[in-house]
């Protein structure tokens, strides 16, 4: 094996890590709450949470947890960190198949995009449950946080 592709497996195993790493005791994978920071449900890095600070009515926040509870995915999350783990074993191979890398690849970015296109869907529809000042309350809540955005995948 080459110097180079052994630099290369560990520096893919290491970010493969941090995310578990980062986790702190009792927390699941992607963070807290149902779907985690970053995670399915979830409306991107902290902006759930965010909608907390908000001064929400209580029809607001019934619209809000409906809309919750009505785009819970469907598939499940451990069949994406299956693909990862299979693109992981596909890379540390000892001859690495650069066919199915590529195909792992292709099925992690559609998944990655589909939970992207949920995640603007939903807070689209949030968006127009909030008020203008809401809005704009949630968006500098959003620059002032100090958390790096959520990593999905690796």
């Amino acid at each position: 094996m080459s110097r180079r592709f052994i630099v290369a497996a560990a520096l893919v195993i290491g970010l493969g890590a941090l995310p578990v790493l980062a986790q702190g005791p009792g927390q699941r994978m992607g963070g807290p709450g149902r779907g985690g920071r970053g995670g399915p449900t979830s409306l991107g890095p902290g902006v759930l949470p965010m909608l907390q600070q908000l001064d929400l009515n209580d029809q607001q926040r019934e619209q809000i947890r409906a809309l919750m509870e009505e785009n819970r995915p469907a598939e499940d999350p451990a069949q994406l960190r299956e693909t990862e783990l299979k693109l992981h074993a596909a890379i540390l191979s000892d001859t690495p198949d650069a066919q199915a890398i590529d195909a792992l690849k292709a099925t992690i970015n559609a998944a990655h995009a589909a939970q992207l296109d949920r995640q603007i869907q939903l807070l689209t529809k949030v968006a127009q449950i909030l008020t203008p000042d809401q809005r704009q309350q949630l968006l500098k809540l959003e620059s002032e946080d100090p958390r790096p955005p959520g990593r999905v995948g690796f």
